[in-house]
């Protein structure tokens, strides 16, 4: 049953009625993941209420008998008088006014992930960072597979953690974002590592050492902690005991050939592994590490070997003939598109698409990149004047356009022979598009319909 605050007074008196009786949890929020820790609460007799600010959605008729507010941005008051728990999702922020009146009022405040590590069995596996955990994450699951564990993979990617519960498995292996990590308590990880910490998500953190306090919060109880060798992150101020493990993995010169090794035994060159772009290279390193617990290092050089990479992450677009087109949609922060252009040498020829929702984060770093690597910079989206600016004081040419559209037209008028076109946003899509896989079909479909009337121009 649904209640819509401003309709008249009528639900307040239904939820006086329901309420003889404590209610148990309340869930804010009820996108995927509010709707995963409804599921889990319902199998378990246990019927929550649930609150969520956005309007009135659509939902399927499973919900019927579910009590659901919308459109409420302050708890009704009888709901708070009876709730014993809340379950936040995680695109409540801490500061939003259902979470802090939650902690006001003295109220448990936990995770979906919270509830899911109170039931698993299995060793879980925890993978967070500003960029690369989608891929790494994915990485860590194939791995585990070929090495035949029963493994499922989920959490911010895909499945919700809840619904992993539901399978039989040996081990689970969950992306975290900062989101779910802010709302959670120490989480008791067999393995986990923070790839990297660039700025992002300022709209939803409010500054960056929140931001890098919720994903640091991984290690505080996890069993085993891979990081980097000498890095300034200080990851022993969030670990309760001991100190981190440090990976024993890098990249070095063989004979003049870049090969992955193991402390100092060289496993595998580069040019064997199955994704291209330098960052793909530490992406493997990452993965590798962190099931070092289970598959010895050997082993999981030989299991890298049929991995495929994600939709949307640097993967190539069939384009006119002598220009590659990468879409690289999934960079939807400063940091991985730094990722991808770093990952080219330094007199790259590309042009590089880019722009969108930069959720307040600091555009500037991506000059420098951009620099002896960008001959031409395509912006388009919320924040493509920002974008400008930055090309401007390093001297980048640039033009900014209305939609994918007319950015692949441009793109393709100017690329010549050799050339890489690049989708490489560095924001979120949201300004434009559902979400950054529809931006990535599009800016497919667009290089294919354009590409069939165009032929590469000859490099003068």
């Amino acid at each position: 049953m649904d209640y819509h605050p401003g309709a008249g007074d009528d639900w307040l008196i239904d939820v006086e009625t329901q309420m003889s009786e404590p209610v148990p949890t309340v869930v804010l929020g009820f996108g995927l993941t509010g709707q995963s820790v409804a599921r889990y609460l319902m199998a378990r007799d246990n019927r929550p209420i649930v609150l969520d600010s956005r309007p009135a959605q659509t939902l399927s008729t499973q919900w019927d008998q579910l009590e659901i507010h919308w459109g409420v941005e302050d708890w009704p008051s009888q709901v708070l008088r009876h709730a014993d728990r809340v379950v936040v999702s995680p695109g409540l922020p801490p500061h939003h006014s259902l979470v802090r009146q939650a902690r006001e009022a003295g109220l448990p405040v936990v995770s979906d992930i919270d509830l899911f590590m109170s039931e698993i069995d299995a060793p879980v596996v925890g993978v967070t960072g500003t960029n690369g955990k989608s891929t790494v994450v994915s990485l860590i699951g194939h791995l585990l597979q070929s090495a035949g564990m029963k493994c499922r993979v989920g959490g911010n990617l895909g499945v919700p953690a809840l619904e992993l519960l539901k399978d039989d498995c040996q081990i689970v292996v969950l992306e975290l974002s900062s989101f779910q990590l802010a709302h959670s308590e120490r989480l008791k990880l067999a393995s986990a590592g923070v790839l990297n910490i660039s700025d992002d998500h300022r709209d939803w953190h409010l500054d960056f050492d929140s931001y890098q306090k919720a994903k640091l919060s991984i290690y505080a109880s996890a069993a085993y902690r891979v990081g980097r060798p000498n890095d300034e992150t200080p990851m022993d101020a969030y670990v309760a005991s001991g100190s981190p493990c440090i990976g024993s993995w890098q990249v070095s010169q063989k004979n003049e050939v870049p090969w992955l090794y193991f402390d100092k035994a060289p496993l595998l060159p580069l040019s064997e592994l199955p994704l291209a772009g330098a960052h793909n290279a530490e992406n493997c390193l990452w993965a590798m590490a962190l099931v070092q617990p289970w598959i010895d290092p050997e082993k999981a050089c030989r299991l890298l070997s049929g991995f495929t990479g994600l939709p949307h992450r640097f993967t190539s677009v069939k384009g006119p003939e002598g220009i590659r087109c990468i879409n690289d949609s999934k960079a939807t922060n400063v940091g991985s598109t730094l990722a991808a252009l770093t990952g080219f040498k330094q007199d790259a020829k590309l042009i590089l698409i880019a722009g969108g929702d930069s959720k307040d984060a600091d555009l500037k770093p991506l000059g420098a990149a951009m620099h002896g690597r960008v001959r031409l910079l395509i912006t388009l989206g919320q924040d493509a004047q920002k974008l400008n600016t930055v090309a401007e004081e390093r001297d980048i040419a640039w033009r900014q356009v209305n939609d994918m559209d007319q950015a692949v037209a441009v793109a393709l008028a100017h690329a010549e022979a050799g050339d890489t076109v690049l989708l490489s946003p560095a924001c979120a899509s949201l300004d434009m598009y559902p979400n950054f896989a529809a931006r990535g079909d599009d800016f497919a479909q667009c290089v294919a319909q354009h590409s069939a009337s165009l032929q590469p121009k000859e490099t003068s």
